[in-house]
């Protein structure tokens, strides 16, 4: 049986190459976003961008719910240095928790609210009212109490006053990507709404919902009051608002910031 190859000091390569991951792990600086679901896939592009650039940092992530981010946060069972809201409600709650300062707040990137339906789908000629037709067996979004995208289909509902007719089949998840998988397969009379960058190839489109149904879809940005005085993590705050990380939020189906609104809490 052929030894493993060596390095001149008698140890395998591929123990050398443990020892060395193990000495640049325990050397680079180890950063953690909490960051709203929605956002996960992108902010992980981003993360690796700029560790291209920074390859001494280390970047965690944990994406949840806004509302479940904030709680967590706020009660010390998530520790973080970035916090990523999908809506202004779960940033204002850090803001008053004292978690945030308010002028650290950015505003970066916004979203659209769409129906969607399995591939599997025969759904043809949609329309808004038809959420409330026999057709349509049930309605996921979600969870409104803690997940962004749930609220703002909630208002759309509610604003165009189909929620009472619809609410025996509404079906609630607690995040995004739960609702996209889930969907993806469900039986063939299920739509969804969500956000559309969470839309893939496994979903169809069947409507984008008219955004004067519900508050304008932005996200909101900043570091924790713990983390606001290291130059690591504001050198990451700086180059996630920055052109190349702008672009893959619009490549993943995001939206450039709009100009904040008084009215903007949803």
């Amino acid at each position: 049986m052929n030894s493993p190859p060596t390095r001149g000091n008698g140890l395998p390569l591929a123990a050398m190459a443990c020892i060395l991951l193990a000495a640049f792990t325990a050397s680079a600086e180890e950063l953690t976003l909490a960051v709203a679901n929605s956002t996960c896939d992108a902010m992980k592009k981003v993360g690796r961008m700029y560790q291209q650039q920074q390859d001494d940092v280390a970047l965690k992530y944990i994406c949840k719910s806004s509302g479940r981010l904030a709680k967590g946060l706020h009660g010390k069972a998530i520790k973080a240095d970035i916090y990523v809201s999908a809506n202004r409600k779960w940033m204002d709650y850090m803001v008053a928790t004292e978690e945030v300062s308010p002028e650290q707040i950015v505003q970066p990137w916004g979203n659209a609210l769409v129906v969607a339906t399995p591939l599997s789908s025969n759904i043809t000629n949609f329309k808004w009212e038809d959420l409330a037709s026999e057709n349509i067996e049930s309605i996921l979004i979600g969870d409104p109490g803690t997940a962004p995208f749930g609220r703002y289909a909630k208002q759309a509902l509610v604003s165009t006053d189909l929620w009472p007719r619809i609410r025996h089949k509404i079906r609630t998840k607690k995040n995004i990507t739960l609702l996209a998988e889930t969907l993806a397969e469900a039986s063939p009379n299920t739509v969804g709404i969500l956000f559309f960058s969470n839309v893939d190839n496994s979903l169809r489109v069947l409507q984008a919902v008219d955004p004067s149904w519900h508050p304008p879809i932005n996200y909101y940005l900043a570091p924790l009051k713990t983390a606001q005085s290291n130059a690591r993590v504001m050198s990451l705050l700086q180059f996630i608002q920055g052109d190349a990380a702008r672009a893959v939020f619009v490549e993943e189906g995001f939206k450039l910031a709009s100009p904040p609104s008084p009215g903007d809490h949803g």
